[in-house]
């Protein structure tokens, strides 16, 4: 029972990212103006028309306890016509960010404020996207409100107060309007309708939906419940109404029954957004991306990406109504995470429990779970600065190992009985003392050091006689380089122990056992007397949130047999612990292509051989970032990978799903001239593959990879390309090749029009930025690396987040190198050291301070891997 409570206590270490603590200043003028204000309601008229500019008239009525202290009410950057309080209209004071009203016009009990206003929507950061679609110049609304942005588009209190929102708006007559409920009216004026809304439940202002447009839209009427499907004209031909509306009964169904509640709305709507576009949940409402419109029968990976976006939108529906802000250790305030950390899990959960996609554990691993173990590893660097919220995917990591720890039924009947208790604030450790409420409640305060931000490491120390085990330990340390004195302070978790040895022809799980263990070193003394394994993974199933290092032994036995292996997620959880190995400077990269070299031509398995054939495009990346240096070994080994890449794609004429996954590699390994000549050979038919055809995607692949090369015939099979496919992804993917060429005028046109040029299409920008500067164009990426890295903050301020995140990730300069290793971390002090003063520090967003600190980490990582290499 003590290794329990020892369990729960660490878990709820964990837990303590999601509590609300906000800085004392935010945390007492949130609490006053939350306290103060009551009985909220906003009556909001909107003019949408076909110019980039939205009329409003917003009347908010309220209560107010006292009246002695301002109140502030954000809108931002509006043009205010009127503003009248209590009946009285004055000259407001308005900072063009909010309006502070003075305690003399303000009354104890009911008030009433009506505001006529104007905002353009021109701009990147307007609350609402307005996108003119290039193929019928339709014009469409988004809003894209978060905590930040709602007062972009109407005025509002505190984000933290609940209201009723009801809205009136007049469109275009060939529009169809979509909020969080359904329209109770349509009054037809002139060349315009009024559409008519009733007053929605109480909700926070960013849960709310808005959309407007010439819409396709698809009803459903065989069930109760109104569901609609939505999207642009354009692209309504590409999609499958009868998918997407099974999909959505399905999890309809599915969390009826997993959160043991009827759906908690009056209506679904699905609608599909433009690609640029940040897909989100809202009340009564999910939204999809046109990446993912319709998948084919033979697509299973596309389905099963479809499927799962449904599930997680469906389920989103039961959760939103529960007001949960959250926190880091540092104290930073995150949105949502527990929401869409509960949302993620059930719906991961649930389409394993329908067992239609069995590899569903395994797609968590290889994706969600690895950008979760990624974010802890920039964050335990010492430059990072503070931690921020846990993500959704850490927070489904440790949702599964609470059920492993807890079991499934206990772990959803306490699940639907919190959802059940109406409660508008959750946090992980709500739940997990729910889950223990056998046990003493888990409220005593917890010690700051033992907050963990980082998954902790873990390996095995075993010895063998005669064939059998005499020692066994489970060692564990921190992954964080300011955790080093936490070694009796470490996180317990339960996993399970997976012993193997070797057969005649394969790898045998000889034993798997359930343990749990806690702080620097575990015994495990039952495993005395067993047979004496060749390989230990000591977290086979992958129930933990931590990260494995293999023994030695284990380690040899991994890089000559994991062929042998029967599991593909054990297969999975071992390349990637080999791959980790090398980024820890703790395996040689040869060392790793080598084994990639004996295992991978025997890989069948997909999602297995897709995670290989990325890390061997990311060790090509890391070998053509060191040169000069090993350069011999070098071409040796790309010529290796793009040998190998083309005799599999031969070897499997008679499977055209493994065929393709080598193929496409294959193109991307293609670097020496032989490679590039054959390439071009295939483009022009004068050469083929037996059982291949290529697609147009493929033929701009292999154009794009030409150029990137500069291989003599580039520039001439580029344009015959670009004449050939006249089609709107034909001419992006014209826009793509022609910025990978290694022109330096090429590269400083485009670099100078994504810096300043506030008219270029996102889409545009989606092709040009990852293809600029790649990393074996050093010499022309040097010439603007000092001014991609001195531009950042000024373009973080103006630019909205999507381009950042393009931005930051694929720009900001790396030269494998000491020299840029202190180049980036100059940058990183100058973002996030706290000593500094507000007028000395430059601003910098989490989402570019993130990607800086990648950068960095990946800087380190190189020299790192370019000093073991052939060691």
């Amino acid at each position: 029972m003590d290794l329990l409570r020892l369990s729960l206590s660490s878990l709820l270490s964990l837990a303590l990212f999601f509590s609300v603590a906000i800085s004392p200043k935010a945390e007492t003028k949130r609490a006053i103006i939350e306290s103060r204000v009551s009985e909220l309601s906003y009556q909001v008229s909107l003019s949408l028309i076909d110019k980039p500019e939205l009329h409003g008239v917003s009347k908010i009525n309220f209560k107010l306890t006292e009246s002695e202290q301002p109140l502030t009410l954000a809108l931002s950057q509006a043009q205010v016509s009127s503003f009248i309080i209590n009946g009285h209209k004055i000259y407001p004071n308005y900072d063009g960010e909010q309006f502070t009203l003075s305690p003399r016009l303000l009354e104890s009990g009911s008030n009433t404020i009506e505001i006529h206003y104007r905002v353009a929507l021109d701009s990147e950061k307007s609350g609402m996207s307005r996108v003119i679609d290039p193929l019928d110049q339709h014009i469409y609304l988004y809003s894209n409100f978060d905590e930040e942005s709602v007062s972009q588009l109407l005025p509002i209190f505190n984000q933290g107060n609940k209201a009723s929102f009801q809205f009136n708006i007049t469109a275009p007559k060939s529009w169809t309007v979509i909020t969080t409920q359904a329209e109770t009216e349509l009054i037809s004026k002139g060349e315009f309708n009024l559409w008519q809304f009733p007053a929605s439940p109480e909700l926070l202002p960013y849960q709310l939906p808005l959309y407007a447009g010439p819409f396709q839209i698809w009803h459903n009427t065989t069930t109760e419940l109104p569901l609609r499907l939505i999207s642009r004209q354009s692209v309504k031909d590409t999609i499958d109404s009868e998918l997407w509306f099974s999909s959505a009964h399905n999890a309809l169904a599915k969390f009826t029954q997993q959160y043991g509640q009827p759906y908690p709305n009056n209506k679904f709507d699905l609608i599909i957004k433009p690609s640029s576009l940040t897909i989100s949940s809202k009340i009564g409402v999910g939204s999809f991306n046109e990446q993912d419109l319709t998948p084919s029968d033979e697509d299973k990976f596309a389905q099963q990406s479809l499927t799962s976006q449904i599930d997680y939108q469906v389920s989103m529906q039961w959760l939103n109504k529960l007001n949960v802000v959250e926190q880091s250790e540092a104290g930073e305030l995150a949105r949502s995470s527990l929401r869409e950390s509960l949302a993620s899990y059930m719906a991961i959960q649930a389409q394993a429990d329908a067992g239609e996609y069995s590899p569903i554990w395994h797609q968590f691993y290889l994706k969600q779970k690895q950008i979760a173990y990624e974010q802890d590893e920039l964050y335990a660097l010492s430059l990072a600065g503070k931690t921020p919220a846990m993500s959704p995917f850490k927070g489904a990591a440790i949702l599964k190992q609470l059920e492993y720890q807890f079991t499934s039924r206990h772990f959803r009947q306490t699940l639907t009985d919190l959802l059940s208790s109406q409660s508008e604030h959750l946090t992980l450790a709500d739940f997990i003392n729910k889950l223990a409420s056998s046990e003493k409640p888990l409220n005593s305060p917890q010690d700051k050091a033992q907050l963990q931000a980082t998954a902790a490491h873990i390996k095995v120390d075993f010895s063998c006689a005669d064939k059998r085990i005499t020692s066994f330990t489970v060692l564990q340390s921190s992954a964080s380089d300011m955790n080093k004195d936490l070694s009796n302070k470490l996180n317990t978790q339960r996993v399970t122990l997976g012993l193997y040895t070797k057969g005649r022809r394969q790898l045998h799980r000889n034993l798997d056992v359930a343990i749990t263990y806690q702080g620097a070193k575990t015994q495990i003394n039952r495993l005395i007397g067993v047979r004496c394994p060749d390989l230990v993974y000591p977290n086979d199933h992958d129930w933990g949130y931590v990260k494995v290092e293999l023994d030695p032994k284990s380690m040899d036995t991994a890089k000559l047999e994991l062929s042998t292996l029967e599991d593909p997620l054990l297969k999975s959880l071992l390349w990637q612990t080999l791959w980790e190995s090398v980024l820890d400077g703790k395996l040689p990269l040869d060392q790793f292509l080598g084994a990639v070299f004996i295992n991978l031509p025997q890989e069948q398995n997909p999602e297995v051989l897709a995670q290989v054939l990325e890390l061997l495009i990311k060790s090509k990346t890391y070998l053509e970032q060191m040169q000069p240096m090993h350069l011999s070994y070098t071409r040796s080994a790309l010529k290796g990978m793009a040998q190998m890449s083309l005799r599999k794609t031969m070897f499997y004429n008679q499977s055209p799903a493994l065929q393709k996954q080598w193929f496409n590699a294959y193109i991307q390994l293609a670097t020496n001239t032989q490679s590039l000549d054959h390439l071009q050979q295939l483009i022009e038919g004068s050469t083929h593959i037996n059982g291949l055809t290529l697609t147009q995607a493929m033929r701009w692949s292999i154009v794009k990879q030409i150029n990137r090369y500069d291989h003599i015939k580039a520039k001439k099979l580029l344009l015959a390309e670009q004449k050939n496919d006249s089609s709107q992804s034909g001419k992006l993917s014209f826009v793509a090749a022609q910025a990978s060429r290694p022109e330096a005028n090429i590269k400083r046109r485009w670099l100078t029009r994504i810096q300043s040029d506030e008219r270029i299409s996102p889409a545009i920008i989606e092709q040009v930025i990852p293809n600029l500067y790649p990393k074996e164009q050093a010499e022309l990426s040097a010439m603007t690396a000092e001014l991609r890295l001195t531009r950042l903050s000024e373009l973080d301020s103006r630019k909205t987040p999507e381009f950042m995140d393009l931005y930051a990730k694929h720009l900001i300069p790396a030269q494998c190198s000491y020299r840029g290793i202190a180049t980036l971390e100059k940058a990183l002090k100058e973002y996030t050291n706290f000593s500094l003063t507000a007028l000395q520090k430059r601003k910098l967003s989490q989402t570019s301070q993130e990607a800086l600190l990648s950068a960095y980490l990946d800087e380190v990582r190189c020299v790192r891997i370019k000093e073991r290499l052939l060691h």
